[in-house]
C-alpha cells in the first residue's frame, strides 16, 4: 500500500512540476528540449538520491524510523525553501509573453532586412 500511495505521489507530483517548469518557455523551447531535458533529469535524480541514500546509510549505518522521519522533514524543508527561493527567477506568464514578442519582432526585422553586398576594392 505504502508503495502504491509513494508512486501515486510522486507521477503527480513531477507532472505538475514539469509543466510548470514549462510554461513560460516558447514554442520550441517547449517541444525540442522537453523530452531530452525530462529524461535526463528524471534520471539523473533518481541516480542522485539513490547514492545520496546509500552514502547517509554508509556513514551513519542504519537509520531506525524516527530518525528517518527527522531526516525526511530536514528534506522536505529544505525543498520547499529552494523551491520557494527559485520561484522568483521563473517569469509570470506577461513577462514570457513580452519576451516572446520581442524576440519574435527581433526575428522579423533580421529576416526582412535586405541583405547588402560590398564590392570589393581594386
Amino acid at each position: 500500500a505504502s508503495l502504491l500511495v509513494m508512486k501515486v505521489l510522486e507521477y503527480s507530483a513531477r507532472r505538475m512540476l514539469d509543466e510548470m517548469v514549462y510554461v513560460p518557455l516558447d514554442f520550441e523551447s517547449r517541444f525540442v528540449g522537453k523530452e531530452i531535458i525530462g529524461v535526463f533529469g528524471y534520471r539523473f535524480g533518481k541516480s542522485l538520491i539513490s547514492l545520496s541514500l546509500s552514502g547517509l546509510t554508509s556513514l551513519f549505518g542504519q537509520f531506525n524510523l524516527q530518525s528517518l522521519s527527522i531526516l525526511s522533514d530536514v528534506a522536505a524543508l529544505a525543498w520547499a525553501k529552494a523551491a520557494w527561493d527559485l520561484s522568483s527567477l521563473v517569469p509570470t506568464r506577461r513577462e514570457a509573453q513580452e519576451s516572446y514578442e520581442k524576440r519574435t519582432k527581433e526575428s522579423k526585422k533580421m529576416s526582412t532586412k535586405p541583405m547588402t553586398t560590398k564590392k570589393p576594392r581594386s
